[in-house]
């Protein structure tokens, strides 16, 4: 009995968020087009901020950075899937030692396996400067990685077309995609959070110093759990890429990062289920808020551009005074379960006091 009661208590939470996952993926696969856009990308958010989860909701760090991973992932798929003809056009100036990224060609599938790939590249390569940096430090650096990322990607304009739009990609993410990508996120994730790594880690994200004096190495850890959030990202971006079809180096930046942290902030960065529920949650309210902006709610009035953006700021506030961990806190998603002796609930369990984060 003991034995059962512990398997469903380590299956039960990434088993109730992929439900909760594969209700959006059926509204979006049964709804109208709009329905089936809103929950693609609402899937697309989750894969994101569960792997940014990963890092900061077991670190205890934030990070500003984790959009140059999704940019790694959806430039990599640009080049592996717009066709040969097209890729010569648009590529006109490669350099010679990548002119060969004019001639390759793969399918969606490879092309997502290559833009996890090589954003986990990236993430290896950034890697050690996330393992020597606490704090305040370490989430000033994410920020400077990216801005670094952000400029290479807009001038490098040989590669990447600068400013000019990535087109002619073809569509390869559909909704059942998106929601196995996303379900497999949350399973690894998951898998992490209970593996000796992810304990240790969120060891030293409660107490960085007593963790150090217990012998944890908590540099290599936060490299690790770098790394794998990297790879995770890199799979949002290539979705992100296989859905719109073509994008724009400035949607890899500050509007975004705002975005997703908007999303891991609100739902409880610490939890894994809130991750998914933040993301789930400022999806749908971000689309409501658009549909208000338009006027579609309004009688045609069209509210003042940025009232959407002023708005989802204004929750999140509210959200932090009333939880300053977000909706979820430090808990996620169970079961309910009766006592022994009585017919009340058990409450979820939660430490003692509120994490303090790594110093």
């Amino acid at each position: 009995m003991k034995s059962r009661n512990r398997i469903l208590d380590t299956v039960q939470t990434p088993a109730l968020l992929v439900g909760l996952v594969l209700l959006v993926a059926l509204a979006g696969a049964t709804g109208d087009v709009t329905t089936a856009r809103v929950a693609t990308l609402a899937l697309v958010s989750v894969v994101f901020v569960v792997g940014l989860s990963v890092f900061s909701g077991n670190s205890g760090v934030m990070s500003f950075g984790h959009v140059m991973f999704m940019a790694a992932g959806a430039y990599t798929t640009a080049y592996l899937t717009i066709p040969v003809p097209l890729k010569k056009t648009l590529f006109a100036d490669l350099p010679g030692w990548l002119s060969w990224l004019a001639e390759v060609h793969s399918s969606f599938p490879v092309a997502l396996l290559a833009g996890g790939l090589v954003a986990a590249v990236v993430g290896l390569v950034t890697a050690p400067v996330v393992a020597r940096l606490s704090g305040l430090q370490s989430g000033i650096a994410t920020l400077a990685m990216l801005l670094i990322t952000y400029n290479v990607l807009n001038s490098w304009t040989e590669v990447t077309r600068g400013s000019s739009s990535m087109i002619g990609i073809p569509r390869g993410t559909t909704t059942w995609w998106a929601f196995g990508v996303a379900a497999a996120a949350v399973v690894v994730a998951w898998l992490y959070r209970c593996s000796r790594g992810g304990l240790q880690l969120r060891a030293s994200r409660e107490d960085f110093w007593a963790a150090q004096a217990s012998g944890i190495a908590v540099g290599r850890h936060r490299a690790t759990a770098w790394v794998l959030s990297a790879l995770v990202c890199g799979l949002a971006g290539a979705l992100y890429a296989g859905y719109l079809t073509s994008f724009n180096v400035n949607g890899f930046f500050l509007t975004a990062t705002f975005s997703f942290v908007v999303m891991i902030v609100l739902g409880g960065y610490l939890s894994l289920s809130g991750a998914v529920v933040g993301a789930l949650a400022v999806s749908a309210l971000q689309e409501v808020l658009r549909r208000f902006q338009d006027g579609r709610f309004t009688g045609g009035n069209e509210l003042p551009a940025g009232v959407a953006d002023l708005i989802v700021a204004a929750v999140l506030l509210v959200v932090l005074v009333k939880a300053p961990y977000g909706l979820m806190g430090v808990r996620e998603l169970r079961l309910p379960r009766r006592r022994r002796g009585g017919g009340a609930e058990r409450r979820s369990e939660a430490p003692a006091k509120e994490p303090v984060g790594a110093a």
